[in-house]
């Protein structure tokens, strides 16, 4: 190559020595790298930032469950006790006067858990913490809010010692886990306590909706719950047998208990020949 060339330099406008390629040139060819790495900071932050967010969310979130459930075991151990009979403890009298507010507020809450699916919040399907959730929403709201009598069952006092205890369990344990802290035995609690608490829960829940469906079958005292007709929605619905559907669905109880089965080896690392 001749000297007259290499001074005048490639076509890239940079001769083939580096002392003859320009300041301006070298810093065209850095810059874009720069800012690549400057978006790509950016973009790590905001996640950063994005995800501490929903840290602290969460946190307060499952820690006011904690306690709220712990408050309504409190209660309701503290009601049983004041119970000087068998059929104290059959009817339940006072339990759900003393437990009402912090069991809607609490029961109701739990809404807030199909939404954390949908948005990713957490790895969850929305659709069976749905179905999860709905019987016990139900079971406060559509029969001993909406019936009465219902709240004088031992089928209250079964059901909310179940929930209570599972829900103390399961919000502690995602407490903890959102900081890798949870122990061992709060995890083998939680996917162990279910085997004898969920059939506990499902009867109790069950025998509630029987002393509903038995307090409502006069027919004069289900005109008082139903949707009549005519009405100007031409819409009517019989609340007993809307209820007798709703004990129809609780079919769907082997599926839930399997699965659960399921995520208990999964979580505790059991083969299935260890079940």
């Amino acid at each position: 190559m001749s000297p007259m060339k290499a001074f005048l330099g490639n076509r890239n406008g940079c001769s083939e020595y580096p002392i003859f390629c320009s300041n301006t040139d070298s810093q065209s060819v850095r810059r874009p790298s720069t800012t690549i790495m400057d978006s790509r900071k950016k973009t790590t932050t905001k996640k950063e930032a994005s995800s501490a967010l929903t840290t602290f969310y969460l946190f307060i979130y499952n820690g006011i469950l904690t306690v709220g459930w712990s408050l309504i075991l409190y209660a309701t151990v503290n009601q049983v006790k004041t119970y000087k009979s068998v059929g104290d403890l059959w009817e339940c009298r006072g339990l759900w006067k003393a437990i009402e507010l912090q069991l809607k507020v609490c029961q109701t809450a739990a809404f807030l858990e199909v939404i954390h699916a949908m948005f990713g919040l957490v790895r969850s399907n929305p659709m069976i913490v749905l179905v999860q959730i709905m019987s016990r929403v139900f079971l406060v709201w559509g029969v001993a809010n909406y019936i009465p009598q219902t709240q004088f069952s031992v089928g209250i006092l079964l059901a909310v010692v179940a929930w209570s205890i599972t829900e103390i369990i399961r919000y502690a344990y995602y407490v903890l886990n959102l900081f890798q802290v949870a122990p061992q035995i709060l995890t083998w609690c939680r996917y162990t306590f279910f085997i004898i608490l969920y059939p506990m829960g499902v009867t109790g829940e069950l025998t509630t909706i029987a002393k509903a469906m038995q307090t409502i079958y006069p027919e004069v005292v289900r005109n008082r719950y139903s949707i009549l007709l005519p009405n100007k929605f031409n819409f009517g619905l019989d609340y007993f047998y809307f209820l007798a559907v709703v004990v129809c669905a609780y079919a769907y109880f082997p599926t839930m208990y399997k699965h659960m089965f399921k995520q208990r080896a999964k979580a505790l690392n059991i083969s299935p020949s260890k079940k």
